[in-house]
């Protein structure tokens, strides 16, 4: 698709150059500084649901024979060098850098059947530098690539310090009971709050909730009009 909507063909991909990767963390790190000069108070990395660092991570899509592919601990590499760029940088110290996982995820035809090693092992790698959370999508309602086991954030607490932040169709108490459990430290919505704005409110008060957001209400390009238009819940 163009940014005009239409339909176009599609690029054939080239595999990076090691001299193209380091050219990239050096944009990751550019992009950093720029938003702290523009006042934010920190940068979460997007590594998931197909993007670039994704394609790195995955088997399905990194067929390198060099260090930044083949074992899943070379995998991590690219996102480690971002990451470690970022801090020697300074523009952000780690507690105000995190990291953006999809492991179930199909968007952009992802999936690996070796996920549930490469994620474990993203985290236990990432896990020294003291990031400020994984932002992981551990539901299965963004889809499911069933190629492997699930990821789920009980399973990334094992090799993980830091707070965890669960993601992906979450009810009210499943997210109770994960921060109960340990499993996660916080719960994150997208879909649901965007249809129901008060969704603090309706959680505390028992109030129903509107459904989710459908697909074209948080993916158009013709205005606000079903993105931010929802209204409040009026008890009778």
């Amino acid at each position: 698709k163009t940014v005009e909507g239409e339909d176009a063909e599609a690029e054939v991909p080239t595999e990076m150059t090691v001299e193209d990767i380091k050219e990239t963390v050096r944009d990751f790190v550019t992009a950093a500084r720029l938003a702290k000069e523009a006042g934010f108070d920190g940068v979460e990395l997007h590594s998931a649901n197909g993007y670039l660092i994704d394609t790195f991570f995955q088997s399905c899509t990194n067929k390198r024979t060099d260090e930044y592919g083949g074992s899943v601990e070379n995998r991590c590499r690219f996102v480690k060098e971002i990451l470690e760029g970022i801090i020697e940088d300074g523009s952000f110290p780690a507690e105000r850098i995190a990291l953006h996982l999809s492991p179930q995820g199909v968007y952009g035809e992802m999936g690996s059947d070796d996920n549930f090693d490469q994620f474990v092992t993203i985290a236990r790698t990432l896990n020294p530098l003291g990031l400020a959370y994984l932002n992981v999508q551990d539901g299965l309602g963004f889809g499911y690539h069933k190629k492997d086991r699930v990821v789920t954030c009980a399973d990334l607490r094992k090799v993980w310090d830091g707070p965890i932040v669960s993601n992906v169709c979450l009810t009210r108490d499943i997210a109770e009971g994960m921060i109960r459990s340990g499993a996660a430290d916080m719960c994150s919505w997208g879909r649901l709050y965007m249809s129901n704005p008060d969704l603090v409110e309706r959680f505390e008060n028992d109030w129903p909730l509107a459904p989710e957001a459908p697909y074209p209400d948080w993916w158009r390009t013709d205005g606000a009009q079903g993105y931010n238009t929802y209204p409040a819940y009026t008890p009778e």
